[in-house]
């Protein structure tokens, strides 16, 4: 039987390749949810609706199985609030939430430049502060939930190996091209109870900074 994956920020470059690596198989049927017709890359499973419009997003996961949130950067309490709600609606439990390093303290920036862009994950007035509430929002909401904690994202056009630490576990500076984790979240979309109630941290081995 067929599973249902709604992937929501579909014109995000790590949502593009994960579809690129789930369109093909026969096992899953993917929707497109994105904002901007003027993005749409597969005309047939997308549809255009606004994230922050709850209607738009109840509307979009009738008949859906796996919801995989690539929604943001900015602003992401009130996504998750919505996708929380739109899921319950719909009776929809396993959720792959996509958020960053860092959210937790678990890593050290000493990058002067990286820690005044990114800002403590204590005030929830910075951009690592809105992706900490968020990400809780999802870990308390009851939802079958994993979430995604990349490290700094590179363009790179390969695929890397990884290595993957789990809520309390040491994570590194580093970096993973998105490709790599595009093509992650396929596979983990394949093993629906793998890390399930977890955050993990994806790093490209070679390229972590211990």
């Amino acid at each position: 039987m067929k599973k249902n994956v709604l992937i929501l920020g579909a014109s995000a470059p790590i949502a593009k390749y994960s579809y690129e690596f789930l369109k093909n198989d026969p096992t899953v049927n993917v929707t497109l949810f994105l904002r901007n017709p003027d993005k749409v890359f597969d005309k047939e499973r997308s549809i255009i609706g606004d994230a922050m419009n709850l209607d738009d997003l109840v509307h979009a996961m009738k008949g859906i199985d796996i919801v995989y949130s690539c929604l943001g950067p900015y602003n992401m309490v009130p996504l998750a609030k919505h996708v929380i709600k739109a899921m319950n609606q719909n009776k929809i439990k396993r959720v792959y939430w996509m958020a960053t390093l860092g959210i937790y303290g678990e890593v050290d920036f000493n990058d002067e430049e990286a820690v005044a862009e990114l800002g403590d994950y204590r005030d929830p007035d910075t951009y690592l502060g809105d992706q900490r509430i968020a990400a809780d929002l999802i870990e308390n909401s009851h939802l079958d939930f994993t979430i995604i904690r990349p490290n700094w994202l590179t363009d790179k056009e390969i695929v890397e190996d990884i290595r993957i630490e789990n809520r309390n576990g040491k994570s590194y500076i580093g970096e993973i091209s998105r490709q790599t984790v595009g093509k992650y979240l396929a596979t983990l979309i394949n093993e629906p109870t793998t890390h399930m109630y977890d955050s993990i941290a994806l790093t490209a081995k070679e390229k972590i900074h211990e």
